[in-house]
């Protein structure tokens, strides 16, 4: 360990540790059991008292029942069947939500860093009162010194969207996420630079009724993306084919009718191959490409001598086998998936790597017909009334400057503005930092730990301690989802819906959810007129209420499915449809790359 000033302490020397979590420190209900024994499960979960939530292990956030017993303890968690995210099954990550509830070993109370003549920096505890106290001080006076940009944000999570409010109204928008640029920054560059819209989660991929899937780094079948993974395995069985892109043979790949075992770093080779084949073999979706594309010429003299023969010797790959399955994808279009993926930053190429697997897509026709992508529709959510929020002098994009096209904050981007340097014009005084383990999420933990050292602050919020816990000067303790009312939950898929997250137990410890402690920290920083409620069921109830619905409704059926008010699923033969770029149209050439510098 380095002697820089700000050093790292292990909790669990306040003797926060527990014992760990083994199915006897579960109920039996977790265990899988029997059919008879199942039988008894469904009969005794009939007698208990269950509580609309969704899920907060992933990014999918699956609605599901949160079943608890007679001394108001959450022992089981299932899906909910009305849920268009899980179809009323969750995967292991979801129902594993009770170990997350009744670990012992998180975060129980505030901590608050402190220095004991003689040795190091430890935590002691601390109430909520003094922790928030503090954590008010140290804002204000960082906003009073250097203004409120210099206080930032780095979130992820629904925890984020009530710290989001509450740094607009304290004037900062120094705000990032490192799941953005890491996850799926670089494939909704690249699909909105061809579509004009955003992949989004879940992804508008109609896959129960492809007739190829293609997958590219992407491991379904081994990650949590719920509904594709069953979609998949229903495609499987309807004789769908799958092509696997993976140096490793995934699970995807063992499903698989073509893997192609590809050098890592050499995907782009790969996918202008292709496109050299659908376009010189004459098998891309004319018609299609006609009607709704856009620079067309430009890409075809671009792929021209972008042959097999020459992707082979960077890729690895067989000419031959570039060749057959480029057909085979020709063959099944338009119900045809070249996959955008999740995770997709590895090589530095990323967003064109996207934009390239977009642009197949384009000469597919999988656009907007069954079996390739759906046009998704969710619902808008209306803010609850506030002030308007004041303009900050700087924030992320100014930070971020050098990514134009990118549509939130850079985290890395913000860790090095936080390293004082002549260049930079910015300072960043402060962060807090909350659902998000910074040390082990972005690269160059080393360059992370530098901008620590030049911070007159940190505060962290969170369900469980954590590396990046051990370098605050406040920690915290978020209570888990189960035990909180949350935004609502109301992401785009083929039909719109709402879905519900409400406690079902209290607390444990002295947690407290996040919409409480961002409301006490507004109160301190002398912006109450944006925290107008008393608890967050009002701003649930008002929500609900505009959109046509209540809260005493989806607390009882937890989701809401709305009918579509934005059109078909799919296109109709010869239908016209303005794309959202600026042209109207699916750019296979992109004029903004260009004026951009790029």
């Amino acid at each position: 360990m380095d002697n820089s000033r700000r050093s790292f302490i292990k909790i669990s020397a306040l003797g926060a540790g527990g014992m760990a979590l083994t199915s006897s420190t579960l109920s039996p209900l977790s265990i899988n059991f029997s059919e008879e024994d199942r039988k008894k499960l469904e009969k005794q979960l009939k007698n208990l008292k269950r509580t609309p939530t969704y899920c907060e292990v992933c990014f999918w956030k699956c609605s599901g029942w949160a079943y608890t017993d007679e001394k108001n303890n959450v022992i089981k968690i299932i899906g909910n069947e009305d849920d268009p995210h899980c179809n009323g099954r969750l995967c292991p990550r979801g129902t594993g939500g009770v170990g997350m509830y009744a670990d012992d070993d998180r975060l129980k109370k505030p901590l608050i860093r402190t220095k004991v003549e003689g040795q190091e920096d430890t935590f002691r505890e601390a109430t909520w009162e003094e922790a928030l106290d503090l954590v008010a001080s140290k804002m204000k006076e960082i906003k009073d010194t250097y203004g409120p940009e210099s206080m930032a944000l780095l979130k992820h999570g629904a925890p984020g969207a009530h710290l989001e409010h509450l740094f607009k109204a304290f004037g900062s928008d120094t705000i990032a996420e490192p799941a953005y640029a890491q996850c799926r920054g670089p494939r909704e560059t690249g699909f909105k630079l061809t579509f004009g819209s955003w992949v989004g989660s879940p992804e508008p991929t109609d896959i129960r009724d492809t007739k190829c899937l293609v997958l590219i780094g992407s491991h379904i079948g081994e990650n949590m993306h719920n509904t594709q993974v069953q979609e998949m395995s229903d495609a499987i069985d309807n004789k769908a084919t799958i092509i696997t892109v993976d140096p490793r043979f995934s699970t995807a790949a063992s499903k698989s009718k073509y893997w192609l075992p590809i050098k890592p770093a050499t995907d782009i080779a790969l996918l202008l191959s292709w496109m050299h084949v659908l376009i010189n073999e004459d098998l891309y979706n004319k018609k299609y490409v006609e009607q709704y594309g856009l620079g067309f010429d430009e890409l075809k003299e671009h792929v021209r001598n972008f042959t097999p023969e020459w992707a082979a010797g960077i890729t690895t790959i067989e000419p031959e086998q570039i060749r057959e399955t480029a057909r085979a994808m020709a063959d099944a279009a338009p119900a045809v998936i070249i996959h955008p993926g999740r995770h997709v930053t590895w090589y530095g190429d990323d967003t064109q790597r996207s934009r390239a697997m977009a642009i197949l897509n384009g000469l597919l026709g999988s656009w907007g017909n069954r079996g390739g992508f759906y046009f998704k529709e969710g619902l808008k959510i209306p803010g609850f009334p506030h002030p308007a929020y004041p303009e900050p002098k700087w924030g992320w994009h100014d930070i971020g400057h050098k990514f134009p096209f990118a549509e939130m904050g850079i985290t890395n981007e913000v860790v090095k503005a936080t390293i004082p340097s002549e260049e930079s014009e910015y300072k960043i005084k402060g962060w807090f930092i909350a659902g998000t383990n910074l040390i082990s999420t972005i690269p160059d933990y080393m360059k992370t730990k530098e901008a620590m050292d030049a911070l007159d602050f940190i505060v962290v919020m969170d369900t469980m301690p954590m590396e990046i816990t051990g370098y605050a000067d406040v920690v915290l303790p978020e209570c888990t989802y189960l035990e909180r009312y949350d935004s609502l939950r109301s992401a785009p898929n083929r039909e719109p819906s709402v879905a519900l997250r409400m406690p079902a137990a209290e607390p444990r410890f002295e947690s407290k959810p996040a919409w409480w402690i961002v409301k006490q920290l507004g109160e301190r920083l002398g912006l109450s007129e944006y925290f107008n409620y008393n608890d967050y069921k009002e701003v649930l109830a008002w929500q609900l209420e505009q959109i046509g619905t209540s809260l005493e409704e989806l607390e009882k059926i937890g989701v809401k499915k709305f009918p579509r008010k934005s059109g078909e699923l799919y296109l109709e033969k010869g239908q016209p449809y303005q794309f959202f770029t600026p042209s109207g149209k699916i750019e296979f050439y992109s004029q903004q790359l260009k004026d951009a510098g790029f």
